[in-house]
């Protein structure tokens, strides 16, 4: 399990920045989740939603989950507006609950 913070907003800019860390971070031995803590995102745009939810999908197809912890409501408003797939959709309201999920495998 592996846990990253991110500091600052989430936009095409840094999109691609953020992928190449979560995929460094799922590379590591026996990684099954990644938890991303999100309280200090105050916002994320729709192309980088698309680029987080198409690199959970291709982590989910090697057996590792990337799950989102600790939102503020923009945050939470795009991911659902954007059409993002269930797994970020679903955001948990700390980063425990997010590790407690990724180990019960809920």
């Amino acid at each position: 399990m592996v846990v990253l913070r991110v500091e600052g907003g989430v936009c095409f800019a840094n999109a691609e920045r953020i992928r190449s860390t979560v995929e460094r971070a799922a590379g590591r031995d026996g990684a099954t989740a990644v938890v991303i803590d999100a309280e200090t995102v105050p916002f994320v745009d729709v192309s980088a939603v698309r680029i987080l939810d198409q690199l959970a999908g291709e982590l989910e197809a090697c057996g590792v989950r990337l799950l989102p912890a600790r939102d503020v409501g923009q945050v939470r408003d795009v991911l659902r507006t954007a059409d993002a797939g269930a797994e970020l959709r679903h955001i948990h309201p700390t980063v425990r609950e997010a590790v407690e999920a990724a180990r019960a495998g809920m």
